[in-house]
């Protein structure tokens, strides 16, 4: 398959990932620093996580928020650039995708709230499986490669916190 996005798919498909992010993440900024310390002690994370995030203030939030955000806007951009055939893209959508799962996931295992899983069924997940479809539909080939998607995508978290760790560190000063 070679095919690629046209017409009004063209564009609706690589920025309903941007307005699926902006909605997740629009979710976690209002909740994240209100609702982490409590899901981290739910979940028995306090041993194992670094203590600058049991209690990220608002500031992390923005600064990781915003970090990730220009990845998710990169991705976008790219696929339509590329009419949903971008590596980047493909890689971006599959892991935001997926990661919907996880704060069901968390939410489950926590047994209550997680910042991110109201909107996680019922915007991440159906946009996800909306611009797959579509994507299928225009015969495009997939180019999403896991390994590479996560490596990319975790990289960029790590990076997000450091930022947000830095940030709220000079903040702090």
């Amino acid at each position: 398959m070679n095919g690629a996005l046209e017409g009004r798919d063209r564009w609706l498909v690589p920025l309903s990932l941007w307005g699926s992010f902006l909605a997740n993440d629009g979710e976690e900024w209002l909740t994240m620093a209100a609702t982490a310390p409590q899901t981290i002690e739910r979940l028995g994370l306090s041993r194992r996580t670094p203590a600058a995030l049991h209690r990220p203030s608002q500031r992390h939030v923005d600064v990781g928020i915003a970090t990730m955000g220009l990845l998710c806007a990169a991705a976008a951009i790219d696929g339509v650039r590329t009419r949903g055939q971008g590596w980047l893209y493909q890689d971006v959508q599959l892991v935001f995708g997926v990661h919907g799962w996880g704060h069901l996931a968390a939410a489950a295992a926590s047994g209550g709230y997680v910042t991110g899983v109201a909107t996680s069924p019922t915007v991440v997940l159906p946009q996800w499986w909306w611009a797959r479809r579509r994507l299928r539909r225009a015969g495009v080939a997939d180019n999403a490669r896991p390994v590479r998607a996560v490596a990319l995508c975790g990289g960029w978290l790590l990076a997000a916190h450091g930022l947000s760790l830095a940030a709220t560190r000079r903040e702090q000063r």
